[in-house]
């Protein structure tokens, strides 16, 4: 059975920096759930019946071609490959510039699932606060639907991806959902139209920020699907492929 990760993540401002908390929970609490755009996690992103050709690979790096409010020339990011903590929590970077892929999940480029990649929104660092590559993600999934990006593989192929909604949950109600949590990290069903293909979704903190408790209180989520079902790249060009 695959597994299914909640993140629930928190900014903790202070001088020494922010903590953002991954973690697995339960619970029976109706969810807050705000799609954000028409092609939110459950709704126009559906799964397909068949799936297409596994392409999948380890990524490394994250291109956002795009200006937004925090990233006028776009986002550039380094990957890290990480499986999930002691504790069973997705693994977060400290420096808020960096994405983790939940390696344990559906890698880019798969057959079915979605592959996590998440992120702090910003972090204190040395005192300062650094906006995050993932600070205009509630952003994206407004105003860059449709809009590409690129996540680049370890073995050199870079796989586009197209925006196709995105979604915010409450953190307390996202952690007392289950059956939500698998809507947003479905590991099993292939998505978009047949054969179907895997998704990713970028994960990052948004909504409201609560000076009390010095946490934002949801997450935002944008989905996006393979522009196309082959990696364009100097692998895609020939036959050095294989598998």
């Amino acid at each position: 059975m695959p597994r299914l990760a909640i993140v629930v993540l928190s900014l903790l401002m202070s001088v020494a920096g922010a903590a953002l908390l991954v973690e697995h929970a339960s619970g029976h609490q109706p969810p807050s759930r705000t799609p954000m755009s028409a092609g939110a996690a459950g709704e126009t992103v559906s799964p397909a019946a068949e799936r297409g050709p596994d392409e999948s690979g380890v990524p490394v790096g994250l291109e956002i071609p795009f200006a937004s409010s925090n990233h006028p020339d776009g986002v550039t990011a380094s990957v890290s490959a990480d499986p999930l903590t002691e504790r069973g929590d997705l693994f977060v970077p400290e420096d808020p510039r960096t994405l983790s892929w939940a390696s344990d999940d559906a890698a880019p480029g798969s057959s079915r699932g979605t592959a996590i990649l998440v992120g702090h929104v910003n972090y204190v660092v040395d005192g300062e606060l650094v906006r995050g590559a993932l600070s205009d993600l509630a952003e994206y999934a407004v105003e860059h639907i449709g809009q590409t990006f690129t996540v680049q593989l370890a073995d050199g192929r870079r796989l586009d991806y197209r925006i196709t909604g995105g979604e915010r949950h409450d953190k307390d109600a996202l952690a007392a959902r289950p059956e939500l949590r698998q809507m947003l990290y479905d590991q099993t069903n292939a998505f978009g139209p047949a054969p179907g293909t895997g998704r990713l979704v970028l994960v990052s903190c948004g909504g409201a920020f609560d000076t009390r408790t010095g946490n934002y209180e949801d997450n935002v989520f944008v989905f996006a699907l393979p522009v196309a079902a082959e990696a364009r790249g100097p692998l895609a060009e020939g036959d050095a492929r294989t598998g």
